[in-house]
């Protein structure tokens, strides 16, 4: 029996800001994971105490992604079992990783690092303070040197439909899934057939929180029909689901929602789109006639 592995990809959320992080604003402090090799952490921090040392407990994610977002460097010298979350959430946020060389840090697959990031327990700590310190001063130097594990994190998305399609043997992925923003009228309807008759998109949801009532169906003369207390617009054959906004959001970092579309926009309707959706450029499709 063949055995294949397949690197879940981290949440959209993260994949979205990893494209909006601005080097210039990050401060010069640690962040660290109180959870794993404090012992270690708790020495750095008696040797330097003049560094700013940030523990991320008792936060949201947000909160986390705000950290993360503002940190130069992320340490972490627990056990690696495997893949963990903590330092590809801190390589997409544009911080330095320097690890330890435990279970899984020590290869190049898991933490794709330079080994100057990596330290074995034989390293002494003015070591790992130095290099800190070496971040802080050459900042942009040692962000490029971990090109590498953020661009692997930044196609993990990517990658996994395709490592999936290959361990299953799918010769072709379907289409991805499409949602209009703009609510259910006449050139949404006109678009949402266009794309299923390209066969390019399946077009999967409409964003309309007005259309997700059951008063909706009543006055839709038929367009609108009503499934275990969701809401479908029915376009021949084909239906596509009627969403509130907060259900696209979500959806959207699910991954469930791949791509946004509108019809001719206003500047309106495409700056209420980015702020509240923000999603990735390449993830808004706009069609005219």
């Amino acid at each position: 029996m063949e055995i294949k592995t397949i690197e879940t990809p981290m949440s959209q959320n993260f994949l979205s800001q990893a494209n909006q992080i601005d080097l210039g604003k990050k401060k010069i402090f640690v962040a660290y994971n109180p959870k794993k090799g404090f012992e270690i952490t708790q020495h750095l921090m008696k040797l330097a105490p003049d560094i700013n040392w940030r523990p991320i407990q008792n936060m949201t994610p947000a909160q986390v992604q705000e950290l993360l977002a503002q940190a130069k460097v992320y340490i972490d010298f627990g056990e690696f079992p495997g893949l963990e979350r903590l330092p590809r959430e801190a390589i997409l946020s544009g911080c330095v990783v320097i690890t330890g060389k435990r279970g899984a840090a020590v290869n190049d697959i898991d933490i794709n690092i330079p080994d100057e990031f990596k330290f074995d327990m034989q390293a002494t700590q003015q070591d790992i303070i130095k290099k800190i310190r070496e971040v802080f001063k050459n900042f942009a130097e040692a962000h490029d040197a971990q090109k590498a594990f953020r661009d692997k994190e930044l196609n993990a998305q990517k990658n996994f439909v395709t490592e999936v399609a290959n361990a299953f043997g799918i010769k072709e992925l379907p289409p991805p899934s499409v949602a209009f923003t703009q609510g259910v009228n006449n050139e949404i309807i006109f678009l949402a057939k266009e794309l299923w008759r390209s066969g390019s998109f399946v077009s999967k949801f409409i964003v309309d929180d007005d259309k997700t009532t059951e008063e909706a169906v009543i006055n839709s003369g038929g367009l609108i029909v009503r499934d275990k207390n969701r809401n479908y617009l029915r376009l021949g054959e084909n239906f596509i689901e009627i969403i509130t906004r907060d259900d696209a959001k979500f959806l959207y970092l699910e991954g469930r929602i791949k791509k946004f579309a509108l019809f001719e926009p206003t500047d309106a309707e495409l700056d209420e789109l980015k702020n509240f959706y923000e999603p990735n450029y390449s993830d808004v499709l706009i069609f005219s006639r």
